[in-house]
């Protein structure tokens, strides 16, 4: 494949023309330049292919322009915008470059990039969901999910996803199985090809990592010296086995060397650790059932997002539960939530928020139709011996008392919590009071 120069001027396809900068970086397709499109002035990135790498060059180059043509899912991808014209036997596309705030993946995975809260974590982790529940919704499979797709910003918790190129549409394939440690089993095993199905596997694996900090199926039984592709067969194919899988603890995860996952797990509330449970148990891994939908990982994860309090003893993040106890993290003291606003399930999901100072509701609490996860409308507000609810939406509400009277909440008025009570936010959405 011809290296591009810089200043080497390339033509695309709707005839504007480019112009290389320098190189970014390079991986296994091909090599990234920073270029420069001539009448605007405007730097994009440029992904230049190793032909050879190409099964089917002229087949994939014809993909690439039908999804461009199609569009992207959502604003989350860096999604391809133009090919460029041949050049000695070769192409290549651009796209969006990252902006210097977003740092990638991996470098949270190395402990070398921190989010700011709690908040900014478990957002990075909605947006990825978000964005693939658009992505299959609008036809696609992603084929190729790892942790070399997602760059984040560590403030706010904002995902962009690259490596597009490979997406194809439901029943297509583009001929890549993905990357070892993040394809499902039966990928690994050869049974089938990528598709929206396996999508989820991988999609659980990042979940896992992003949230608890080590791999889930690499504990005790993985800790080998080297590795091999047998070893990868075995361990992530024909038998692969959660770390914390509670009939066979086998591959339990290993103290000073899974540090993240023994410390973490304990740390999330039992609705996440079961949608984890669930997810690699072995009917998951062996016979790919079970697996949860983005809808259901989103329902769990604005949980997750309404349980962050801060300790009442230290002043840490914490996850607090609905139900019973939760240890501090940091200070391994014991905190309580007096209750909790109960809603109607949502894709099967328990849907609930504690009550405890500062919990927040947001817009899709609201709008169960409603994809705006960041929006707060309620906040947990607490006097001695009192809870209320503080509306910070732009709606009244309805407060109905447990003998049946109603009363209306406008904007900036406090709902007291009374055990049984209900709240009525309006668009069918109603929560009730339940004590802990």
């Amino acid at each position: 494949m011809p290296r591009l120069k810089k200043n080497q001027q390339i033509r695309l396809v709707d005839t504007r023309t480019i112009t290389v900068i320098g190189k970014l970086g390079e991986g296994g397709q091909g090599i990234v330049y920073k270029v420069r499109i001539d009448d605007t002035g405007e730097e994009k990135a440029l992904k230049w292919y190793f032909i050879e790498k190409i099964k089917k060059p002229q087949e994939f180059y014809d993909h690439l322009r039908h999804n461009i043509l199609k569009g992207s899912p959502s604003s989350a991808f860096i999604w391809p915008e133009e090919v460029t014209e041949w050049v000695d036997n070769a192409f290549g596309y651009i796209m969006r470059i990252f902006p210097d705030e977003y740092k990638s993946f991996s470098k949270y995975i190395m402990a070398k990039s921190h989010f700011s809260s709690c908040n900014a974590m478990v957002n990075s982790a909605l947006n990825i969901v978000a964005a693939f529940n658009d992505l299959h919704n609008k036809g696609y499979n992603y084929q190729d999910l790892n942790d070399g797709n997602f760059s984040i910003d560590p403030s706010n918790g904002n995902v962009l996803i690259c490596d597009n190129d490979n997406v194809v549409a439901y029943g297509k394939s583009s001929n890549v199985l993905g990357k070892a440690r993040y394809m499902a089993p039966e990928v690994v095993r050869g049974d089938k090809m990528p598709d929206k199905h396996t999508d989820r596997f991988s999609l659980s694996i990042i979940l896992f990592m992003l949230l608890i900090g080590n791999h889930p199926l690499e504990g005790k039984r993985t800790n080998v010296p080297c590795l091999t592709n047998k070893h990868d067969r075995k361990f992530f194919g024909t038998e692969p086995l959660f770390i914390f899988d509670e009939q066979n603890t086998g591959n339990e995860p290993v103290s000073g060397l899974h540090k993240n996952a023994i410390t973490l797990w304990p740390c999330f509330p039992s609705f996440i650790q079961n949608a984890f449970k669930t997810s690699f148990s072995q009917e998951s891994l062996l016979n790919y059932t079970g697996r949860l939908l983005e809808q259901e990982w989103i329902h769990l994860l604005i949980q997750l997002k309404s349980s962050i309090v801060k300790c009442p003893h230290c002043g840490s993040d914490m996850f607090v539960g609905s139900n019973g106890i939760t240890i501090c993290p940091t200070c391994k003291k014991g905190i309580a939530a007096v209750g909790y606003l109960r809603f109607e399930n949502r894709s099967n999901v328990e849907i609930s928020v504690p009550i405890f100072e500062n919990a927040r509701l947001f817009e899709y609490h609201m709008d169960e139709n409603s994809k705006d996860y960041q929006t707060g409308v309620a906040i947990v507000l607490v006097k001695p011996n009192k809870f209320g609810l503080k509306n910070i939406s732009k709606h009244s509400w309805t407060v109905i008392s447990p003998d049946g009277k109603m009363g209306i909440k406008q904007v900036g008025d406090v709902a007291i919590l009374g055990i049984n009570t209900k709240v009525d936010f309006g668009n069918g959405s109603i929560a009730q009071v339940v004590a802990n």
